[in-house]
């Protein structure tokens, strides 16, 4: 058979289908792999079987995304997905900048309402703070 040939069926097979190239896969796969080193580590253990089990169970369910042809109910699992990982995610990336400016000559809030970052000039004392975004006004001490 020749590759070209192949490829198209390939192709023709994935028509219609999810594919399953999104954030929550790719999580999944993430997820997959850390447990696989740990079912590696823990395998003559009693978990080690537990989660050997568990890594399959998320293989089938990645490969269920990505052959599904229900690409309405994998995109909104997506959606569903972000709306709980982009909060741990701005999280970790707020505590890291602050952790970056914690002997600069900067202070990083958030804004109250829209969660913008803003940095403030240290040492002033009570200032009133505007978010350059959405024009809040608060008070902190720096």
């Amino acid at each position: 058979m020749e590759m070209r040939s192949l490829l198209e069926r390939i192709r023709r097979f994935m028509y219609g289908r999810y594919g399953g190239n999104d954030s929550f896969s790719m999580f999944l796969f993430v997820v997959y792999i850390v447990l696989v080193v740990l079912s590696t580590i823990f395998r003559r253990t009693v978990a080690g079987p537990f989660l050997s089990l568990f890594c399959w169970l998320i293989v089938f369910y990645y490969f269920f995304r990505c052959f599904s042809r229900n690409i309405y109910k994998r995109s909104a699992e997506n959606q569903r997905f972000l709306r709980i990982w982009n909060p741990v995610v701005n999280y970790v990336r707020f505590w890291k900048l602050r952790y970056q400016e914690r002997g600069g000559v900067k202070k990083l809030y958030r804004c109250p309402k829209c969660h913008q970052i803003i940095r403030v000039p240290r040492g002033r004392g009570k200032i009133a703070i505007t978010c350059p975004k959405c024009r809040f006004e608060f008070i902190k001490r720096t």
